[in-house]
């Protein structure tokens, strides 16, 4: 009898595939301008993998043909492994068996099988005509600078905005162009969109179309906790940082710093002000934007905003003495409840624990290692570190650390323990109850 494929340890093991054959790639003589060691070659491919954007070597130190594998790694990461597979099936006119539908549901974080397909279809359209968008645009302002080679800059930032990556050809990210309206709103229009998940962004396009009457709790729960988040962020930043990193350019301008980096803080990681010159208490604002990060089969990462929405709903519920926890006249699953407090606390216990091995190994501030830590976890990219990130100055051991939060957060920390603990068959009998105090 043959025994059926785990579809989360498939994940992992693909994501793991596509890393190594990235390293591997990375290693060849023609892909770097000057010799990447192993542990370097594997950090790059696993920031690519896992779009999270940390970079341990400067991307102008690659060849074209090393940008091209990290901009094909980080579409592969984006999509999911699994998105990339069934896409090559399905143009050879191949149909996919049960068992690669499993694991694209499971990788696209769909909650059935039903259309599992169609909404494939659908989804793959948007993300190309969204990065082609983007890229138009994009290569529209940098064609003018760099000529020809502006096109290609508009497609890879594209790409890696689309994406959460955060990756950028320019030695500066985006500081240099923080105050282009055009690539400023650009880049934050695709990472929202990547970043909101494909389950919102189908759904809204079918309601557009009146294929569909209602919009769901999840979509509703989404895009007011991802406008919330936006905002908040947006107005702290600009409140910490108005005598600082701002300038005072002007309200317009600087608001407009405030509020890409507040799109970006959460998911993506291009930055358009120098992050180390920030006040101590923007970056530990930042630390938390990074914690929640993204929304569910989005490209971005973090324990979700529908996860901390719950969290928060949820205590405050029952500071209220309220049995139920209520979100626009629906009541949420107790299972779903839990699940959250399981994501949200696994992930915060996680995160400190690792930040604190990381303090004692590497001699930097320890507000430094935990946006360090966070930045990976979450898959952003952003760093206190001068043009590379702070890990570019870690041992081998911390690069190591880093690679293995980038990892667990692309996979999900649930997902990651899910898959690696075997399921605990449940008792037919119940046990009696014993009381502690709290």
């Amino acid at each position: 009898m043959k025994k059926r494929t785990n579809p989360l340890r498939a994940i992992l093991l693909g994501f793991l595939s596509v890393i190594v054959i990235g390293c591997v790639l990375l290693l060849l003589p023609f892909s770097a301008k000057q010799p990447l060691s192993f542990i370097d070659a594997l950090f790059m491919s696993t920031s690519a993998v896992c779009v999270t954007g940390l970079s341990v070597v400067s991307i102008g130190n690659f060849t074209l043909f090393g940008q091209l594998v990290i901009l094909i790694l980080i579409q592969i990461g984006g999509l999911g492994y699994m998105s990339v597979t069934s896409f090559l099936l399905l143009s050879f006119k191949k149909k996919l068996s049960y068992e690669d539908k499993l694991i694209l549901k499971e990788s696209l974080n769909y909650p059935t099988m039903h259309n599992l397909v169609d909404f494939f279809k659908r989804i793959l359209l948007f993300v190309v005509i969204s990065e082609i968008a983007g890229a138009i645009l994009l290569s529209f302002v940098f064609y003018q600078k760099y000529g020809l080679l502006g096109v290609y800059y508009g497609i890879f930032h594209a790409v890696s905005a689309f994406n959460n990556a955060g990756f950028s050809l320019f030695r500066d990210s985006l500081i240099s162009y923080r105050y282009d309206i055009l690539v400023n709103f650009v880049i934050m229009s695709l990472i929202v969109l990547g970043g909101i998940g494909f389950l919102v962004v189908d759904e809204l396009l079918l309601f557009k179309s009146k294929k569909i009457t209602r919009i769901s709790l999840h979509t509703r729960v989404v895009l007011s906790s991802t406008a919330f988040l936006i905002l908040f962020g947006a107005f702290f930043i600009f409140l910490l940082e108005r005598k600082g990193i701002l300038h005072n350019h002007g309200f317009m301008y600087d608001m407009l710093v405030s509020l890409f980096q507040s799109i970006t803080a959460r998911t993506a990681g291009f930055n358009s002000v120098d992050i180390s010159n920030m006040h101590s208490s923007t970056i530990f604002l930042f630390v938390i934007l990074m914690f929640i990060g993204a929304s569910p089969s989005g490209t971005g990462g973090g324990v979700k905003t529908t996860t901390a929405f719950v969290v928060f709903l949820a205590i405050y519920s029952f500071i209220r003495g309220e049995r139920e926890t209520i979100a626009f006249k629906r009541k949420i699953p107790n299972n779903i409840i839990e699940r959250s407090f399981v994501i949200f606390s696994l992930s915060s216990i996680f995160v400190v624990f690792v930040s604190f091995i990381l303090s004692d190994i590497e001699k930097f501030p320890f507000l430094d290692i935990l946006f360090e830590a966070v930045s990976a976890i979450s898959t952003v990219g952003l760093s206190v570190g001068n043009n590379l990130s702070l890990s570019a100055s870690f041992d081998t051991v911390g690069k190591i650390v880093i690679m293995m939060l980038m990892f667990i957060g692309r996979v999900g920390i649930f997902t990651f323990s899910i898959a690696l603990l075997k399921k605990r068959v449940s008792r037919r009998y119940k046990l009696p109850e014993g009381r502690i105090l709290l």
